[in-house]
């Protein structure tokens, strides 16, 4: 529960909404379109193994990570995100 939230990417990628639907929880990837301005989400649900969080993004296994000290989320194939 610790992670639902928006989340803003320290390196310009796109912004990241997580939330709760029923028993799971969801990671929404905002892209914006640059020519139109529409955005575009892709949503994923965030599954836990024995490694830690994850979502299946193209096809490939993409970690996520969590710092609570710093409240940093990491997603590997994105980078950091700070909380909005």
């Amino acid at each position: 529960r610790v992670l639902v939230g928006n989340w803003e990417s320290i390196n310009l990628n796109p912004t990241i909404i997580i939330y709760r639907d029923d028993a799971q929880y969801l990671l929404s990837v905002i892209h914006m379109n640059e020519t139109s301005k529409q955005a575009n989400p892709a949503t994923y649900e965030i599954q836990e193994d024995e490694s830690g969080l994850f979502i299946n993004y193209n096809l490939k296994r993409t970690a996520i990570s969590y710092d609570v000290k710093l409240d940093l989320l990491t997603v590997s194939t994105f980078g950091d995100y700070i909380r909005n």
